[in-house]
């Protein structure tokens, strides 16, 4: 209770200092107001100044950011600009480097077909112009040897020799006449005009009426000369002085008459079989003998068939012999003994009867077959002789291999013709032989079996008319 009048003393107290504290506090909350204002103003003015200064700064750093952007868009400009060239002498390289290898290969194929062409050059000229290019063409040869292996270095002497083949070419356009030298058919060397037209030389003397188509001679620069006739030769003289006139025109370049003379005569080309093809043309000799004398002796043979054999058989059987025989006088060879001893036998039975005749057919057998086992035989020992030959000749050719060598083709080529020799002649007497034994063998069944026949015939017509004449 004691409390409270100490609570209304504290209040009475308060509310007479309120207005002085009132007013204290407008004061001092004036002047904090006031120092707040002047702080504001002072951070407003500052952050101004920050403003303007942070301004100014950035719009400094702005111009340096521009610049170290163009810098950077300028340093970029040259990178692209430097890879580009870069890049374009890359392409630049590599390009050269292709450039460089295409001109290398080109000039290596260039060596290569015109070394080829040099090659064929000089096989390939006609054997009269040896004796104008071996010179021009010993010099290329030589400046090839003295030069490296490069292909640049090589080329100008290889362009030389493709220069010396166009000119060939030109001036062979129609034809062309040159002095020369030619080795004649008795073994002479003459001097003389050489005209070569296409593929084929021709020459003539300048001292004789010597004049022919020109051909490879072996052994010599100079070519050989093939012989022609005096008028085929006086054309030739025509031609090469007036430059026209008739050509003795040779297709085979003069091959056909060195063939011509190397096959050689018959008696030439069977010599070169030895003792075994002589032997072989005896056998074929005799063999022609025999076929001769079985063709005029199966001419003579001959098989005449009665007309009427019945009526033959009933004259033997019911009139007398005589007059069946007067019916078959005509008749000749075989048949006529045949029907004849058929007419003898006729009143015997029918068996005694083919015997009698079959024994008239018999005699007349060997006849017809005689000296066809030697066509038989000719026909089979004449390969054999061929082959023995072959045999003969092969050991001769390896004689001679032992001793020669296989270099001398000349020394080899005897014992080949003679192996290949005795073959030909035994299959040209053995396939004629055999065909003649084959004709004559089917002749002489033919002639036999028709014999048979009439025989066969005959005895039936006398069996039925004496089968007849029982009843």
């Amino acid at each position: 209770m004691k409390i409270k009048p100490a609570l209304i003393s504290l209040a009475a107290l308060c509310h007479c200092s309120l207005p002085t504290l009132q007013a204290q506090a407008e004061v001092e909350f004036a002047e904090l107001i006031g120092k707040t204002q002047d702080r504001i103003e002072q951070t407003l003015a500052e952050y101004q100044a920050f403003l303007k200064e942070t301004q100014n700064e950035k719009l400094e750093i702005v111009s340096q950011i521009n610049q170290v952007e163009n810098e950077l868009v300028r340093l970029r400009h040259q990178e692209i600009n430097a890879k580009r060239h870069a890049t374009e002498s890359e392409f630049d390289l590599k390009d050269k480097q292709t450039r460089i290898n295409a001109l290398d290969t080109q000039t290596q194929y260039s060596h290569g077909v015109l070394s080829e062409y040099l090659t064929n050059f000089e096989s390939r000229i006609h054997v009269s112009e040896d004796q104008n290019y071996i010179a021009p063409l010993r010099e290329i040869r030589e400046k090839l040897s003295s030069v490296g292996e490069a292909s640049a270095d090589r080329l100008p002497a290889l362009f030389e020799a493709l220069e010396l083949g166009l000119d060939r070419q030109e001036s062979l356009i129609g034809g062309t006449r040159f002095k020369g030298r030619a080795i004649t058919p008795t073994g002479g060397v003459k001097e003389g005009t050489i005209a070569l037209v296409g593929p084929t030389a021709y020459f003539k003397s300048e001292t004789d009426s010597t004049a022919g188509p020109l051909r490879f001679n072996s052994g010599t620069i100079e070519p050989g000369m093939s012989p022609i006739d005096q008028a085929a030769a006086q054309h030739l003289h025509e031609l090469l002085n007036q430059g026209n006139g008739l050509l003795p025109l040779d297709s085979s370049l003069g091959n056909a008459l060195v063939l011509k003379k190397a096959k050689g005569t018959i008696p030439e080309h069977v010599s070169k079989g030895g003792w075994v093809g002589y032997a072989i043309l005896a056998l074929g000799g005799m063999a022609i003998l025999v076929a001769l004398y079985k063709l005029i002796e199966l001419r003579g043979i001959r098989i005449h068939e009665p007309q009427d054999i019945r009526s033959i058989a009933i004259s033997a059987v019911t009139e007398s012999a005589d007059e069946a025989k007067s019916k078959i006088a005509s008749l000749k060879g075989p048949i006529a003994k045949i029907l004849g001893i058929g007419i003898d036998f006729s009143k015997t039975d029918i068996d005694t009867q083919l015997d009698a005749m079959d024994s008239i057919i018999l005699r007349y057998r060997p006849r017809l077959e005689r000296f066809l086992p030697v066509l038989a035989t000719t026909a089979a020992v004449a390969p054999l002789m061929g082959l023995l030959g072959t045999v003969v000749g092969m050991i001769k050719t390896f004689t001679l291999i032992e001793v020669f060598g296989t270099g001398d083709a000349k020394s080899l080529s005897s014992g080949i013709s003679e192996a290949l020799v005795t073959t030909e002649l035994g299959l040209i007497v053995a396939i004629p032989a055999l065909i003649f034994h084959g004709i004559f063998s089917r002749i002489m069944r033919s002639r036999l079996a028709a014999m048979e026949q009439i025989a066969t015939d005959f005895s039936r017509q006398v069996f039925a008319t004496q089968q007849g004449g029982s009843r």
